[in-house]
């Protein structure tokens, strides 16, 4: 197993309000992914998805120490325990009121990969020049589009697509969408944050992607063309494969 992962403040922010962790289990074939995007100010968002990232890795890795797989229920108590965390910490100061987090996480034994997210960070499954997102928005505008109140260009370019409906951190309790499949040995899974999907089309990011050496360049590539189309937002993005040599992930915030 192989994986990398990049983060940038954009050319617009000037702050990164994205963090990204990677744990990578060898002697199990286990590994985590975690992408969170936050939101309430500059310090808030940073706080907040530097919490709700580490809280959940560090749930996750003490139920890798029982088992390479945990369970989807399982999973549900390490999200509770990042959403009180960030819940807890947002009541406790005045300045941070409010705020809150995205996140996008999976959880993969194996072949076997379990997603879940909350908000509009998202999960991809690249397969050759097929590029399918795996997970659904929680936003205002993905709610129109499923309704059937807008096209897909239509929901692309809506000026409220960043308003999103759930968040890690805002209310007591939250409940994420999760995902179950396998993944191909060639199959590239990519988790990535809404500075990057808004920047760049589908197409476009399998194209960078497969037009790259290795995991580290496509993730530069993505970042770097993100930039090149305004890079608007923080950007994160991170690749993994279960083919290859497992390297030692790195974890990051701005």
């Amino acid at each position: 197993m192989m994986v990398a992962g990049k983060t940038h403040q954009g050319m617009v922010r000037k702050t990164n309000q994205d963090t990204f962790l990677t744990v990578m289990k060898n002697e199990q074939d286990s590994a985590l992914l975690v992408v969170c995007d936050g939101m309430g100010g500059a310090a808030a968002g940073n706080i907040a998805s530097t919490i709700a990232a580490h809280t959940f890795s560090d749930r996750v890795e003490e139920l890798f120490e029982t088992t390479p797989s945990p369970s989807i229920r399982a999973l549900r108590v390490a999200v509770a325990h990042a959403n009180d965390a960030v819940f807890k910490e947002s009541v406790s100061n005045p300045e941070l009121e409010g705020m809150g987090t995205t996140m996008v996480a999976a959880v993969i034994h194996k072949s076997h990969t379990i997603l879940l997210n909350i908000g509009d960070s998202r999960a991809y499954r690249i397969r050759g020049d097929e590029i399918t997102q795996l997970t659904l928005d929680h936003s205002y505008v993905q709610e129109l589009f499923r309704r059937g109140r807008l096209t897909a260009e239509e929901a692309r370019n809506h000026p409220n697509r960043n308003l999103i409906t759930r968040a890690v951190g805002v209310d007591e309790c939250v409940e994420a969408d999760i995902f179950e499949g396998e993944l191909a040995p060639t199959d590239l899974l990519l988790l990535c944050t809404d500075g990057l999907t808004g920047m760049l089309e589908d197409h476009e990011i399998v194209s960078l992607v497969n037009a790259s050496s290795s995991l580290e360049e496509a993730v530069d590539h993505l970042i770097a063309a993100a930039c090149v189309n305004g890079g608007t937002d923080n950007i994160t993005a991170v690749l993994f494969t279960g083919a290859g040599i497992m390297k030692q992930g790195e974890a990051e915030n701005g």
